[in-house]
């Protein structure tokens, strides 16, 4: 691999790798979904299969489940329903929130995407040795830094706190 500075970095330089990774990670999805002729986004998937679990949510409901931002919820459904995968009803109770559910397109397609995904899931695998304890570690790394993240974490190292 070429020089890199921010490799130098160490831990300052987390947050810079893991959003290069994750970049690359969605251009080269963008590309694999291009070239087999797909009309969605790599991080559709999360709706696709949220839908899937859970037949109808709401925007709220979604971004509660995935930890997303309200308006990214939004964002990615209004895409996906102008793409024709998702459908939408008015709640009854309140006129304001939409349930959104996967359309009859969404279902028709299903079954090829989750063949893409599982075999997008088995060449990441492979990335990792198979002792590799990788997602443990992500995972309590975001537990951490869900009780207490970088600003509360460099504020008490700089003894503010």
């Amino acid at each position: 691999m070429k020089y890199d500075f921010v490799n130098e970095l160490g831990y300052l330089g987390l947050a810079v790798r893991l959003k290069r990774l994750s970049d690359a990670m969605v251009h080269s999805g963008r590309q694999m979904y291009k070239e087999l002729g797909l009309d969605i986004e790599p991080n559709w998937f999360l709706i696709f299969r949220l839908l899937k679990k859970y037949n109808q949510l709401s925007v709220t409901e979604m971004a509660s489940k995935l930890h997303f931002s309200h308006p990214s919820i939004i964002t990615m459904v209004g895409k996906m329903e102008k793409a024709g995968y998702l459908n939408s009803t008015i709640d009854k109770s309140d006129s304001r929130k939409k349930h959104f559910f996967l359309s009859a397109k969404a279902e028709e397609n299903l079954p090829r995407f989750e063949e893409i995904w599982d075999a997008g899931t088995e060449g990441v695998k492979k990335l990792f040795s198979e002792d590799s304890n990788f997602l443990n570690l992500l995972e309590a790394l975001e537990v951490q830094y869900s009780q207490k993240d970088f600003k509360d974490r460099t504020l008490t190292e700089l003894g503010n706190e």
